[in-house]
């Protein structure tokens, strides 16, 4: 699939709506911007999938396991499947 884009005063590019949906870009994600001779690679970063790629995100956790996990199970009763 190729597509025509622009550059702007900005060096900004705008990817074409047939990538993005093919590819799943969404808004906030990272890429990792790559040269290959003459070519620009765009790689998108995965977003973390495991629960332990979120270890150390939590600003403020009880010290008690406990306690920590009846916070965590409050949040979980809010989510929806």
């Amino acid at each position: 699939m190729a597509s025509k884009t622009k550059v702007t005063r900005k060096y900004q590019v705008t990817i074409p709506k047939e990538v993005r949906k093919k590819v799943g870009v969404e808004v906030g994600d990272e890429f990792k911007v790559m040269d290959k001779g003459e070519a620009i690679v765009l790689e998108k970063i995965s977003k973390p999938r495991n629960l332990l790629s979120f270890a150390g995100c939590w600003k403020e956790y009880p010290e008690d396991p406990e306690e920590f996990m009846k916070e965590i199970r409050k949040l979980w009763s809010t989510w929806k499947a």
